[in-house]
């Protein structure tokens, strides 16, 4: 599937003229709403995944998404907009902020052991709050029970209130095992990695399930500094150690480093923070560039399958 994406990349790149075409001048850019059906339905077409939604949001523009594709192979479905899928482990940068939001309301302090707030002799009873905000799926799991110790209430019922709605996420849901999941995409897979061989995943009920244009609205409530101050942002944003981008990226990142619940870099010369999300059946994507003032979420109903046009995705929302 990795190599796939290349030849995605460049297949894409062909079918448009990268930028031009025939109801184009000479040099003349694609208007980027077209540019990201296309881009979504060459992946599509080529069996990479069932269904693909990108939404992005431009300086002074309003917020504009695409949806392509299949949300239900088996019942004929199409996938909409609107259509929310699992994001995985973008759910870390929810946990942060909800732990933020605790030590700004001063229920709590980053030096706190977890000790301190019960749970099981696990390894992290001795770990401040945060070092656990470096960890990673164990540390986060356990932030969350910290969550709802000082909270009082479920991470859910809190990061719903405090976070979601005051987001504006309304299409969005943190499920748990007996909630209320939202309209969702079935998810699938690719057997041995064969285009158009998919194979449904058995339907996860918990984490976080949002839609594209849902993220667009957290990105722009937490990193305006709506949710919390913005030294408390700039805690989960500047990147507190060295990292390693994922093979996916690793060929257009520079200057990678590991925030809380985030990464950052230089993607294709811009400045960046970003997370992806992998769910059994689904693949995420959400990246903000503060400096040129672009958001993109990136939606699959196929594991790896938004990995597929994310190169494309970059550089056409970056003009590079």
């Amino acid at each position: 599937m990795r190599d796939t994406g290349r030849t995605l990349f460049q297949r894409t790149a062909s079918a448009m003229g990268w930028w031009t075409g025939s109801d184009h001048a000479a040099g003349e850019r694609m208007p980027l709403h077209d540019t990201a059906a296309t881009i979504a339905e060459t992946a599509v077409a080529g069996g990479y995944s069932a269904g693909l939604v990108a939404a992005f949001r431009l300086p002074i523009r309003s917020p504009s998404a695409v949806a392509i594709g299949s949300a239900d192979l088996e019942q004929d479905l199409t996938l909409t907009v609107d259509h929310s899928c699992p994001v995985g482990s973008c759910l870390r940068q929810f946990i942060a902020a909800a732990i933020l939001l605790l030590v700004e309301g001063n229920r709590m302090r980053l030096t706190d052991r977890a000790i301190r707030f019960g749970g099981a002799e696990d390894g992290l009873a001795g770990t401040s709050v945060q070092d656990l905000l470096h960890g990673g799926r164990d540390c986060y799991d356990r932030l969350e029970q910290i969550v709802t110790h000082v909270a009082g209430e479920s991470f859910a019922q809190f990061a719903t209130t405090n976070l979601l709605l005051a987001a504006g996420m309304t299409q969005s849901v943190l499920a748990d095992a007996e909630g209320f999941l939202p309209r969702r995409a079935t998810g699938y897979r690719l057997t041995a990695g064969r285009a158009h061989a998919f194979e449904t995943v058995a339907e996860i009920g918990t984490g976080l399930h949002a839609t594209a244009g849902d993220l667009l609205l957290w990105n722009r409530a937490l990193l305006n500094g709506r949710l919390l101050t913005h030294a408390a942002v700039d805690l989960m944003t500047n990147g507190s150690r060295e990292g390693t981008p994922g093979p996916e990226l690793a060929s257009i990142v520079e200057r990678h480093r590991l925030g809380w619940g985030l990464e950052s870099g230089r993607i294709l010369g811009h400045r960046a923070f970003w997370q992806r999300g992998e769910a059994p059946g689904f693949d995420a994507w959400l990246f903000h560039f503060p400096d040129a003032r672009i958001d993109l979420a990136l939606l699959a109903n196929t594991e790896q399958g938004a990995e597929t046009i994310l190169e494309p995705m970059l550089r056409a929302v970056l003009r590079a």
